[in-house]
């Protein structure tokens, strides 16, 4: 028997709520490979025709759909089939943060860092980075970052950072010489 013609259709947008164009758009059947895949058009528009699945697909059967964006973000509902001839998913993406770095073989230490998602009230994305930027980064000469050592074990007791112009410090708990908490950037 040929596989049935089901359209799912719908408008992806972003953390904001505008139609996002260029996410791709990802149907699964919960047991029918592989999966099926559009890109939405400039208006944040998709359709999938569940006739592209490899085997015969039943109203109430279970999907799910997942947007995503690099730099956007990305979403994921599960839903079933209706039996009607074509149901509509919108989906709002969730905020992610995707970080491209570059490792050096030649690093002696790992770098644990909290990664700001938004800055004066705007999401951090590639097209709106933060203020800052270094190809290579100072620890021990740079002014704009400082760590305050007062434990006779040599470890940090506070952590402070300068982003244009405004200071901004965490601290440190320890158990034993085992960092067990930080505390969230404070703006000073």
């Amino acid at each position: 028997m040929p596989v049935l013609a089901h359209l799912v259709s719908g408008t992806v947008y972003d953390i904001y709520g505008t139609a996002l164009a260029g996410a791709t758009v990802t149907l699964t059947h919960i047991s029918i490979s592989p999966s099926i895949s559009e890109t939405t058009g400039s208006d944040g528009k998709y359709i999938i025709n569940l006739s592209g699945l490899s085997s015969q697909w039943s109203a109430g059967d279970s999907i799910s759909i997942t947007a995503s964006k690099t730099a956007e973000g990305t979403k994921t509902e599960t839903t079933t089939i209706s039996g009607a001839g074509g149901q509509t998913v919108n989906l709002t993406l969730a905020e992610t943060s995707d970080l491209n770095y570059a490792t050096n073989v030649f690093n002696k230490h790992n770098l644990n860092f909290v990664l700001l998602t938004h800055y004066d009230g705007e999401k951090v994305t590639r097209e709106r980075p933060l203020p800052v930027s270094s190809s290579e980064i100072d620890l021990i000469n740079n002014p704009a970052h400082s760590w305050v050592i007062t434990r006779g074990d040599g470890q940090p007791d506070s952590e402070t950072v300068v982003i244009k112009g405004v200071t901004y410090t965490r601290t440190f708990t320890y158990t034993a010489s085992i960092m067990t908490a930080r505390s969230e950037w404070v703006k000073q």
